[in-house]
């Protein structure tokens, strides 16, 4: 793992509450609120009994998605691979985590299976500053580029940079975005008459 990928998942571990997607085998989405149990060079570490319809998402699909907020209201979020790992990692958890033992006391432990998230990507989100602020991370995988980029059809008229709410993209040839300062709400791409904004990840 990275550096920036380590520390946005320890970030993720130091918030310790998330909400965390799965969807049912209907496709339907569920969402319920976790802790991430250990951060680690290899990814994330979470637990959950395996009556619960999380485990049987979790086993079936092999996909999450997390979301968290920081301590100074930025936002985190993440997606990726998730697998069942040894339950040695259960009793590990407990150890780092000694309140669980308040509920899950005792022989109930064994309820418990423990999963790692393995791979995936994911981006930090600070909408307190002017402009905003993103960066993206991932491990495991490349990251996914996201938002808008404009390209070689540009005529140069200026009309994307007079609707940024984030006054992000500069005068060139082609005009240029700045990434990580980018709302990423296409208004941008809703004026350009020349079709030269295209959205970098479908």
């Amino acid at each position: 793992m990275n550096e920036k990928a380590r520390k946005y998942v320890d970030l993720f571990r130091q918030v310790k509450i998330a909400s965390a997607a799965t969807v049912d085998e209907n496709g339907r989405p569920n969402s319920r609120i976790i802790n991430v149990m250990i951060a680690a060079d290899e990814g994330m570490y979470i637990v959950t009994a395996k009556g619960k319809p999380f485990y049987k998402q979790l086993t079936q699909t092999g996909r999450i998605a997390l979301s968290a907020m920081c301590p100074d209201c930025q936002s985190l979020k993440f997606t990726g691979k998730v697998k069942q790992v040894e339950k040695s990692w259960v009793d590990r958890v407990f150890e780092e985590n000694p309140g669980m033992n308040e509920v899950y006391p005792g022989e109930t432990r064994k309820a418990l299976e423990a999963f790692l998230i393995y791979e995936g990507s994911g981006e930090w989100f600070d909408l307190l500053n002017y402009p905003i602020n993103r960066e993206s991370f991932a491990y495991g995988i490349e990251a996914e580029k996201a938002g808008f980029e404009i390209g070689e059809s540009c005529t140069g008229c200026g009309a994307c940079q007079s609707v940024c709410p984030q006054k992000c993209i500069s005068e060139g040839s082609p005009f240029k975005i700045a990434q990580d300062h980018c709302l990423q709400c296409g208004a941008c791409q809703e004026i350009c008459l020349a079709g030269a904004v295209k959205r970098l990840h479908p």
